[in-house]
């Protein structure tokens, strides 16, 4: 874990060091493990695997779905370290229908 900071605020990150051969195994483990911990434990979480990646959106998504809003839900791929690197991160914050303008 360590902190990064982004648009001025500081961010709690965990990097994964697991790699998945299946996209069912990394769904497995990121519904067990990583989507409790993120929002909670920490922000977001960086990892070499895309599976996990997009496990982890997919599964936040759903929630704010099925469970209404709870996070606003944030990814992108850092390309200056190699192999590339995925983030996935959460912010707390008004949802859009929410706003009034």
């Amino acid at each position: 874990m360590f902190k990064i900071t982004q648009n001025d605020e500081v961010k709690k990150w965990y990097t994964e060091t697991m790699q998945f051969e299946t996209m069912r195994e990394a769904h497995e483990w990121a519904y067990s493990e990583a989507y409790n911990a993120i929002g909670n434990l920490y922000d977001g979480y960086i990892t070499t695997d895309e599976k996990i990646a997009y496990a982890l959106v997919f599964e936040l998504t759903r929630s704010n779905t099925i469970h209404g809003f709870r996070f606003n839900i944030h990814c992108d791929c850092d390309f200056s370290v190699k192999p590339m690197a995925y983030k996935v991160w959460v912010s707390r914050g008004v949802h859009k229908k929410d706003r009034s303008f």
